[in-house]
């Protein structure tokens, strides 16, 4: 009789360690990392967090790239039974300061000279990398953790101008992990990949996938990632074996980095999520790597995935990839007439909530009578005659680039910050090959003087790289309804075309 998967995910790596010790968890550049000693420098953090006061549910910021080092303070501050928060290094200083205060870090965990350092904010005191692996892991000894107790929080954009926390449970990502590492049958022979950042809720895949299945994970250096030839030499070179990213990522390896002209004999599995897989280019990229099976994933942040869909053997891009059906830990139903309507998402895998959000919370969820609770996740969808569900679009205004959920309001919201800026609107079209554009129109007070790259330049200081506006529109007026609301569709017919 099978073990029952652990729902506690620092439990994974402890597991491992017990089980296959001086297996390679990690491999970084040349650089590779037992499960042994992952465990053993996460479990002194842990003590290091402990001795300095980290109490069950402390917040810890991760500002780090996706390293060895960094999944190492990861799983530290599981074991002490806190919360990790990851941070991107290059978010703009504004948001990174918004974001630590929203969360409440107790520690910060950052990079200085190639090492990490750590802040312990209360004390107002810096702690060395090498300081905090002199403490004996030895003397670790895991506080009770909850499986409903939140694991990690990620902060993603808002409507309101403000990023939102969204505070994840052990069971909730557990119920992921446990599932996709049967269903790929993840084992101690592969060797994972997944370009996204810590921040990023694919990183659930690799990092907790690595130590459910004492498998390797192959970390894809931040630097190359949006460098698609770098990334097919990757995927041949180290020999991967399962890949998951965003298409956007995909379609740049078939599109500019070569794809076709390799072969990939030790790729047998490759998922994506995230955005739409525009199908002519998903029917030419299964061709270019014949012998791995591709999956569409789907699910926000809130809920990680919810539903599948196996590409079946030579797709040939006629027609849109569907989103699929619920995963067994999942339930979905479609609130509308008819066999479309919004999507409403339940199970295992739903958030505990927006962080210090109570009102968002309640109003992002459904009661259904005799069913439970369900996450409105704001995605129209159809069923197909097969019973499959198929991703339509939304039905407000966020939209997905490379992966990454934009809400147009908040880049309005950095727009109107401009002293100069007197109103401001931002619209989304889609570009055949690139995906989303997202065009800003702004009408500036009179008398300002005011550029392109003086509003550029202003937004850069407030939203993340993908946010930032491609193009920017002064207008005289900003259309209107009948109703005096922005004419976002008028606004779309004003959008430059290339």
């Amino acid at each position: 009789m099978l073990e029952p998967d652990p729902v506690l995910l620092h439990q994974y790596l402890i597991d491992a360690a017990n089980r296959c010790g001086q297996a390679v968890a990690i491999a970084e550049d040349e650089k590779v990392t037992s499960f042994e000693l992952l465990l053993e420098n996460a479990a002194s953090i842990a003590v290091a967090l402990g001795k300095r006061g980290l109490g069950k549910g402390d917040r810890v910021a991760l500002i780090l790239s996706k390293t060895t080092d960094a999944i190492a303070a990861l799983f530290g501050t599981l074991l002490a039974g806190g919360v990790y928060v990851p941070v991107q290094p290059h978010w703009p200083a504004q948001r990174v300061a918004s974001t630590l205060e929203d969360c409440g870090a107790r520690f910060v965990f950052t990079e200085e000279d190639s090492a990490l350092s750590i802040l312990d904010v209360q004390a107002g005191r810096s702690i060395g990398w090498a300081e905090v692996l002199q403490h004996d892991a030895g003397r670790f000894r895991a506080p009770a953790v909850s499986p409903q107790d939140t694991a990690f929080i990620l902060f993603t954009s808002g409507s309101t101008g403000q990023p939102k926390g969204v505070a994840i449970s052990h069971r909730a990502a557990a119920a992921f992990v446990n599932w996709s590492g049967r269903e790929f049958g993840i084992g101690p022979e592969d060797r994972i990949a997944c370009p996204s950042p810590l921040s990023f809720d694919l990183s659930t895949f690799d990092v907790f996938n690595m130590a459910r299945s004492g498998a390797t994970c192959v970390i894809v250096p931040e630097r190359n990632v949006w460098f698609p030839r770098f990334l097919t030499e990757f995927l041949h070179e180290r020999r991967i074996t399962a890949w998951y990213s965003v298409p956007s990522i995909l379609a740049g390896m078939l599109n500019e980095g070569g794809l076709a002209r390799r072969s990939y004999p030790d790729l047998r599995v490759i998922l994506f999520a995230g955005e739409v897989f525009a199908p002519a280019q998903l029917a030419r990229f299964q061709a270019a790597v014949p012998n791995a099976a591709l999956y569409n994933l789907y699910g926000p942040t809130e809920t990680n995935v919810v539903t599948w869909y196996q590409v079946p053997p030579g797709f040939d891009g006629s027609r849109p990839v569907p989103i699929g059906r619920a995963c067994p830990y999942a339930r979905v139903e479609l609130d509308g007439a008819g066999d479309q309507g919004e999507l409403l998402a339940g199970g295992e895998s739903l958030m505990n909530g927006y962080w210090n959000r109570p009102e968002e919370t309640a109003a992002a969820f459904a009661e259904i009578d005799g069913k439970g609770r369900y996450y409105r996740t704001g995605d129209r969808v159809t069923m197909n005659p097969e019973g499959g569900l198929v991703f339509i679009g939304r039905m407000d205004r966020q939209v997905k680039r490379r992966g990454f959920r934009i809400e147009l309001g908040e880049i309005e919201a950095a727009l109107s910050r401009h002293p100069a800026v007197f109103e401001a609107a931002a619209v989304s079209t889609e570009e055949p090959e690139s995906g989303a554009s997202i065009t800003a129109f702004v009408r500036i007070q009179s008398g300002d003087p005011v550029s392109q790259a003086g509003i550029k330049t202003h937004c850069a200081r407030i939203l993340p790289p993908y946010m930032l506006p491609d193009r920017i529109v002064f207008l005289a007026a900003v259309p209107k309804g009948s109703r005096g609301k922005t004419d976002y569709a008028a606004l779309r017919d004003l959008v430059p075309r290339k």
